[in-house]
């Protein structure tokens, strides 16, 4: 036998190897795109460092114009997980392509081969190109002249015709084409009387922008909020429309001869806040047919119902719980306790109800048990009847009543000789010939009191009722004096000032740390430069005509800024613009790019 477990451990351990290489080689690219379009492409693939990647072999794009590419990077990975650390090694070859024809194309699979014979290739992946798109970029100059066609919200929905209490999905998603998003203000939920709902979480594919098909176009979309609605009643049900307001860059009109933010970023844009509104729509929701059985609640969905005691034997007077449980899909919320016709010799208790349901987009899923304590009061042998839930099954469009089996349950006579009868038919007796009931009642005594004593202890005016007091007043001197002393901080403007510097600088480079947390390097370096110009814009109040490095220059030395720190404010732009086209660069640049850029915002922002 120990013979046997070598060899199959032996066994194991040979292909340990080749499940390092298991690892899939990933291919990203967009699901859909427009004629003369052109998108990225990449194929990666992570590994052991000790293990050599001898060769890629370049796929062949034989319906799509290949712009630029390939490019190859490589990235290493170090994990320290208590005792035990880890490295990984990527390599990531990206192509720029143009779509040149309609059509669903299979892009090419990818290889790469390791020392000792070992390959990996891609999975086939398709892309769909619809017609060029209509509308091209029109440089719009305010929010009228964008076209309502290139930036929309809608109310969507799985399904609009539904049985009442059956649920549907609605999202709700903002598409964009040819226009600049730069922000969504912050938007009420739809009112949605006639339903009950609950919000779920939204993929992650769709909670950043991806790119989506809608009347022949390709558009930029995210899904702003999803949820799952139940219909209450029904007839038609017409939802308002859903209104926002979304900020948009606007390209700015240039005037005169280029100065320094056309130096530093190209054209220049605004923001301007453009009022959107979605379309109403209307849902049918149906209602349920006839012939309803008797313990039907309203219910929808496929259920399956079982009961059972957690004793059955026991003594009179002693508890036992009787479970009713509900699994299975479906709309859970309308499943009531049901209607249990016990026997008259058992006492019973409202029931208690758990619920283990997950909600996700097919609805409810779990189980929903309802837990009834009895107390038998006399001995015998009893049945509790069968348990009967209905719901609706919408696929088949019929009712389906779900039937327990009898329980039995045997009750021997209480050892104390106690014999009580159920609450519910106990007659109305007075207090004195109420003498033991189930020996944890007792009445009341009605002899006369004893003389009452006092404590000899009165706390008011006593030594601990002056130290507290004082105790008391302590604390709320100190707690006036601290007050005084943060209401004289806030006065003393530069002091809160220089508290706010870095808050103020980390705030302007939110969007940069993303950037440079994904090694985005073209975005980063714009992005950086794009924040210290706009700081300095709002700092000096300038508007896009009055830019010019001499003019910021002179400004800032109006206001009594240091020479040095001039320098290097007009040092990280200027770095920046380099870093944008220059070749090479590496993550460590990029960092201490971003800590000068937040040193140069803190030192102005210092500045009373």
């Amino acid at each position: 036998m120990n013979n046997c477990k070598r060899i199959c451990l032996f066994i194991l351990m040979s292909f340990c190897p080749i499940a390092v290489f298991a690892d899939e080689l990933v291919i990203e690219t967009p699901n859909i795109v427009a004629v003369n379009e052109e998108f990225k492409i990449s194929y990666s693939i992570s590994y052991s460092p000790d293990k050599k990647l001898t060769e890629f072999i370049a796929p062949v794009f034989s319906d799509f114009h290949v712009v630029a590419g390939p490019v190859e990077s490589n990235s290493s990975t170090f994990i320290m997980n208590g005792t035990t650390n880890t490295s990984t090694q990527t390599k990531k070859v990206t192509y720029w392509l143009r779509a040149t024809k309609e059509g669903v194309f299979d892009l090419p699979a990818a290889e790469v081969k390791f020392e000792g014979g070992i390959s990996v290739k891609s999975q086939k992946k398709a892309v769909e190109v619809i017609k060029d798109n209509a509308g091209k970029a029109t440089n719009p100059r305010s929010s009228e002249d964008i076209n309502p066609d290139d930036l929309f919200i809608r109310m969507e929905f799985n399904r609009q015709s539904v049985y009442k209490g059956e649920p549907m999905i609605l999202s709700i998603k903002l598409y964009w084409h040819n226009v600049p998003v730069s922000s969504l203000s912050k938007f009420n939920m739809p009112t949605l009387a006639g339903f009950d709902f609950q919000e779920l979480q939204i993929p992650a594919n769709e909670s950043k922008p991806y790119q989506q098909k809608y009347n022949n176009k390709v558009y930029n979309a995210i899904t702003l909020a999803r949820l799952i609605l139940y219909p209450l009643r029904a007839g038609e049900i017409t939802l308002a429309p859903l209104e926002t307001v979304v900020s948009v860059q606007i390209p700015q009109q240039s005037r005169g001869s280029q100065g320094l933010p056309d130096l530093f970023f190209g054209q220049q844009y605004r923001t301007v806040n453009k009022q959107l509104k979605s379309k109403p729509v209307t849902l049918n929701i149906k209602d349920f047919p006839a012939g309803a059985p008797a313990s039907f609640n309203g219910a929808m969905g496929n259920f399956t119902l079982a009961a059972k005691l957690d004793k059955n034997k026991i003594t009179a007077n002693q508890a036992v719980t009787y479970s009713v449980t509900v699994s299975g899909t479906g709309n859970f919320k309308q499943i009531n306790p049901p209607l249990i016709l016990f026997p008259d010799k058992f006492d019973k208790y409202d029931p208690k109800t758990a619920d283990n349901v997950k909600i996700s987009e097919t609805g409810g899923s779990g189980t929903k048990k309802f837990d009834y304590v009895l107390i038998p009061r006399s001995a015998g042998e009893f049945e509790i009847p069968p348990v009967e839930v209905s719901y609706f099954d919408a696929r088949k469009g019929t009712y389906v009543t779900l039937k327990s089996d009898p329980l039995h349950i045997e009750v021997e006579k209480d050892p104390s000789g106690t014999n009580i009868q159920p609450i519910s038919s106990m007659p109305m007796v007075t207090g004195k010939k109420v003498e033991h009931l189930g020996n944890d009642i007792l009445f009341i005594k009605t002899a006369p009191l004893t003389a009452l004593k006092s404590s000899g202890y009165v706390f008011f005016a006593s030594s601990d009722f002056w130290l507290l007091f004082a105790a008391i007043i302590l604390i709320f001197a100190i707690i006036c004096f601290i007050m005084r002393k943060m209401e004289k901080d806030r006065r003393n403007v530069a002091l809160m000032r220089n508290r706010k510097a870095n808050r103020v600088a980390i705030s302007r480079l939110k969007q940069s740390a993303r950037l440079l947390k994904a090694d985005d390097r073209a975005g980063f370096y714009e992005e950086v430069a794009r924040a210290v110009w706009g700081y300095i814009s709002d700092k000096l109040n300038m508007q896009g005509s009055e830019f010019s490095r001499d003019r910021v220059q002179e400004k800032l030395v109006s206001q009594n800024v240091p020479q040095e720190n001039i320098d290097m404010l007009i040092s990280v732009m200027e770095n920046c613009e380099y870093a944008r086209y220059a070749p090479g660069g590496n993550h460590e640049g990029m960092e201490n790019m971003y800590n000068e850029a937040i040193a140069a915002i803190s030192k102005l922002e210092n500045l009373k």
